[in-house]
């Protein structure tokens, strides 16, 4: 099981380093509250001679136990691959089974079966090792994000010697939202449902001095709330825009003219043409005729 969970680590580091592209690898810490469903199981009650079978025939009830996720994997963006090893731990609470059902297994063994002979102590622990495909939306600033994981999940009930263990598939969705508190560090919190394959168990009661095998099956599914800090590799901060070039003023307008020799007209801080005609002289004065 150890060696499947670092291999599932390891393997969403090396797919999603093929993607690289956008803002980088990450890696965080998740921590918050389990909620455990009900665990609705199907039995098997046999003295070697005599056997119960009955399907959701009880029950098995947890308290609000801890969640707690060490997380790494790359940033494309808006999609995101990340692996994670996750442990969960919530004590056993009680069976529940109704009093037909305890009337009709003593009845088919031919003993009275109490709710003490089917109790339930200890604590149930899940270790499990996941692969998560997320997408993200929203900005630099704030975004929410949705996803799904799948892996193996090591499941363990009940407690000392009398505990048993068994590992399975499992699969998870995931929803969320996060936001930067500087380049690289962000904080966001996250629901996740979680739930395995069915889990198979056995184990030996005593009752009325006889010995009972039961063998149960059923899965184990949880609800859970965590916070999260992360450090992004890659900055989380929207790239600064580049200052605008300067550009130099036009020039003034010149609204001031002069009149040059040749009749044109030019700004007062230009020169008039050089090449040009002098003006024609004056025509003779005319003189008056003798009479």
């Amino acid at each position: 099981m150890r060696k499947f969970l670092l291999a599932a680590v390891a393997s969403a580091f090396v797919c999603s380093a093929a993607f690289a592209g956008d803002r980088g690898g990450y890696i965080g810490l998740e921590g918050g509250f389990l909620f455990p469903r009900t665990t609705h199981v199907d039995a098997r009650i046999s003295d070697g001679t005599t056997t119960f079978v009955g399907k959701d025939l009880f029950g098995i009830k947890y308290k609000t136990g801890y969640d707690l996720d060490v997380i790494g994997g790359y940033d494309l963006g808006m999609f995101r691959v990340e692996g994670e090893l996750g442990y969960k731990r919530a004590g056993l609470d009680r069976l529940s089974i109704s009093p037909a059902t305890l009337d009709a297994i003593s009845d088919a063994l031919r003993t009275p079966i109490t709710t003490d002979d089917l109790s339930v102590d200890g604590h149930t622990r899940v270790l499990s090792g996941m692969v998560n495909g997320l997408v993200d939306f929203g900005g630099s600033n704030f975004g929410v994000y949705a996803g799904a994981g799948a892996g193996l999940a090591g499941v363990k009930l009940g407690g000392g010697g009398d505990s048993v263990s068994k590992t399975k598939f499992a699969w998870q969705l995931i929803a969320g939202a996060r936001a930067p508190v500087s380049s690289n560090i962000e904080l966001g919190l996250k629901y996740r449902y979680f739930q395995t394959g069915k889990l198979r168990f056995s184990d030996q009661f005593i009752a009325d001095d006889a010995t009972y095998t039961a063998s149960a099956a059923g899965r184990f599914s949880s609800h859970s709330l965590l916070a999260s800090v992360a450090y992004n590799f890659g900055s989380s901060a929207a790239p600064t825009a580049a200052p605008p070039a300067y550009a130099a003023p036009p020039p003034p307008r010149v609204t001031d003219v002069q009149s040059c020799p040749d009749g044109s007209t030019v700004p007062v801080t230009s020169a008039c043409p050089n090449s040009y005609a002098p003006p024609p002289p004056p025509p003779p004065a005319s003189r008056g005729e003798r009479g």
